[in-house]
């Protein structure tokens, strides 16, 4: 047993003494170029070290150098990959021998490290060299020394440090480039078993971020195995955190607290580089809470609490990533979302500027014949839920409404499965099939009970109709563009408004004496009506309604027509008719004179004419002077009052008129 000591301390004798009489017999020149064509050779780059240069033996095994380069790949933009001003490395040399790294100092000075990734997706990175190289199999954590994955049994960091660095990463495939300079890291790590930690800063964008990472040990991150950790990253345009467990890395599996802050969304954009061109005064403050999960390709963040300008809300979301496409599940409960602070300002208020010819779209445009992308709805499957308990649109108040969406091999599925809505409740059903070339659309809308005056008020500030309303639609189209969907728009609808009036005009007045129907102070004129309905069909975007109706106690209005959407115009008659008797409602026989009107043209300019030789066709030949006479009168007034509008007060045949066209589909002139 003494004579195997004896030996063993001549033996670290001999090593000691070798290692000190090494640079004596092996030049430094000779190993500075020993390591630089093992570093070429394993590279297949050039590494250059154009300064000084020395190595150390004992008691640390250490090497400092200056003016360090090494190449880049070839034909990327900068000529070198790396370069470094000064390097020095000190290792202690004892601790090795028992498998023990003790760094006593790495530090790299004003290093600038180009990342460049090619138009192939190939990064500068990877070494041609070595590619063999990765095709062998790698060994066993388990079976390395200490079981730490690098075959060390402890590591002990001193002064590790990178000072006034630069990182420039260039994606020439998707033409983007990150800039970071003055990085500066600090890690402190007294044992594999003690508290890891990360300090840095850079500056990007001309602006300072600052990371901190601590890890509870090392070597749990090592070895696979469960620790705590907690990650910040902090700078003046966003905030966020981690706090929590790693339970793995191979594969990863952790969870925990995370927040993001951000003081406004529009500065972060703009100082990311991709400004927000977007309407309204939103995209400030955006906060969200909860907890991250990630367990190999499932993502989740649970128990979620969001703040977004003014809106808040909770919500569950996960995305598992395992499969073909991501597949993505969420819920999101919003108290109120006030959608005005994301319209133009002279949109949010819900009054809107009228229109000036100039404004007026071009009959020319029509519909849009770009191709539709449909690639969207094919990249992944979605299965979402939102409930919102109000929702605020320029003037428009939407009480408590829940929607479920279903996105599933390129068809989406949504279903407005609740809304409330000034009084009345709305269901919805839309489907859009994009598993073919051609997009398939498919809706069903219902909304009933919903007491028009106050929608119509909120929605146009039309002020004239009121009473209760119903409406339903069953359409469907298809098509590469929205020129080809409006071509093939198919369906069928009905509206039906009961027990409300029409102010500004007296259908029954009218229907007596055309004249002073159209000069009497509209103000002061009102229609009742039991009710007013009509049923339409859409054939090929041609919309047709036959049997529009208004029930009233003196006076009968019907009307029929078309409204073409392919060529946006309108052809549509309505015919009032009076009732002889004060029956009401039943009432049957008619008597005196009904003008029909005439509502014809583009969308974009609609004309209203008497049509007089539907009226004459009608009545006695010796009726027909006083007919004509009255018949001109009230065309020189109607005339008068759509050209005088809001300023006289006398447009109440227009608003009528209006009205009737906007219910078919048309649009107010």
């Amino acid at each position: 047993m003494k004579k195997a000591i004896i030996a063993l301390i001549v033996i670290l004798i001999l090593i000691v003494g070798a290692v000190v009489a090494l640079p004596f017999i092996v030049p430094t020149d000779r190993i500075k170029q020993e390591l630089i064509s093992a570093t070429n050779e394993a590279t297949g780059r050039e590494l250059a070290i154009n300064g000084d240069f020395s190595l150390s033996f004992f008691p640390t095994l250490g090497v400092t150098a200056d003016m360090v380069t090494f190449s880049n790949a070839e034909g990327a933009e900068e000529a070198s990959m790396t370069t470094i001003q000064s390097l020095a490395i000190k290792l202690r040399l004892l601790p090795l021998i028992t498998g023990k790294v003790q760094v006593d100092e790495f530090i790299l000075d004003k290093p600038v490290i180009n990342l460049e990734v090619d138009q192939a997706g190939k990064g500068n990175w990877v070494f041609d060299a070595a590619a063999s190289d990765a095709e062998k199999p790698a060994e066993n954590a388990d079976e390395s020394a200490g079981g730490s994955g690098f075959g060390i049994s402890d590591l002990n960091l001193g002064d590790v440090r990178i000072v006034d660095g630069v990182v420039n990463f260039l994606d020439r495939q998707n033409d983007t480039s990150i800039n970071l300079s003055d990085i500066d890291v600090g890690l402190t790590l007294q044992g594999l078993d003690q508290p890891f930690t990360a300090e840095g800063s850079a500056l990007w964008n001309n602006e300072k971020l600052e990371l901190d990472v601590n890890v509870a040990t090392l070597r749990a991150i090592l070895e696979n195995m469960e620790t705590t950790a907690t990650v910040s990253l902090a700078s003046k345009h966003v905030n966020a955190s981690f706090d929590g467990q790693v339970k793995s890395t191979q594969p990863l599996n952790l969870g925990g607290t995370t927040t993001l802050d951000v003081p406004s969304v529009r500065e972060l954009a703009a100082w990311t580089g991709t400004p927000l061109e977007v309407a309204g005064e939103g995209f400030q403050a955006l906060s969200i809470k909860g907890e991250l999960g990630v367990n190999d390709t499932t993502y989740s963040f649970t128990n979620a609490e969001l703040a977004f300008d003014a809106i808040k809300g909770t919500g569950d979301f996960s995305v598992n990533l395992g499969g073909k496409v991501p597949d993505v599940v969420g819920k999101l409960a919003l108290e109120t979302l006030d959608l005005n602070p994301y319209l133009p300002a002279d949109q949010a208020g819900g009054e809107t500027a009228p229109a000036t010819p100039a404004e007026k779209p071009a009959s020319a445009e029509k519909w849009d014949t770009t191709p539709i992308d449909l690639s969207a709805l094919k990249t992944v499957n979605a299965k979402f839920d939102l409930s919102v308990q109000e929702i605020l649109v320029q003037q428009i108040k939407i009480g408590a409404s829940a929607l479920a969406t279903v996105l599933k091999d390129g068809i989406l599925n949504v279903d407005l499965t609740e809304m409330n809505l000034y009084d009345g409740t709305g269901q919805a059903s839309i489907e859009v099939n994009a598993q073919q070339p051609v997009l398939t659309v498919s809706k069903t809308v219902t909304i009933q009970d919903v007491q028009l005056k106050p929608l119509l008020t909120d929605a146009a500030d039309f002020r004239k109709l009121e009473g209760k309303g119903m409406v339903q639609a069953d359409i469907s189209t298809s098509g590469k563009s929205q020129a080809d969907m409006i071509n093939a728009l198919n369906g069928n609808g009905q509206i039906l408004f009961q027990d409300g009036s029409i102010s500004g005009i007296n259908l029954a007045a009218m229907a007596r004496n055309l004249t002073s129907a159209f000069t009497e102070n509209s103000s002061l004129q009102k229609t009742d009506f039991a009710e007013i309905s009509g049923t339409y069909v859409i054939k090929n975007g041609i919309l047709t309604n036959d049997d529009l109706k208004m029930l009233n106690p003196f006076i009968r209005l019907s009307g029929s027509g078309t409204v073409e959407l392919p060529p946006q115009t309108v052809n549509y008659r309505i015919e009032p008719q009076l009732v002889a008797s004060t029956e009401g409602q039943g009432g049957t026989e008619a008597s005196g004179v009904g003008v029909p009107i005439l509502v014809t043209g583009s969308w974009d300019n609609l004309q209203y004419a008497p049509d007089l030789a539907g009226t004459l066709k009608n009545v006695n030949p010796e009726n027909v002077k006083k007919i004509i006479d009255d018949a001109k009168g009230a065309g020189d007034n109607l005339k008068d009052s759509l050209k005088g509008g809001a300023e006289k007060d006398s447009g109440g045949v227009k608003n009528l008129l209006d009205a009737a066209g906007g219910l078919l589909g048309g649009k107010k002139n």
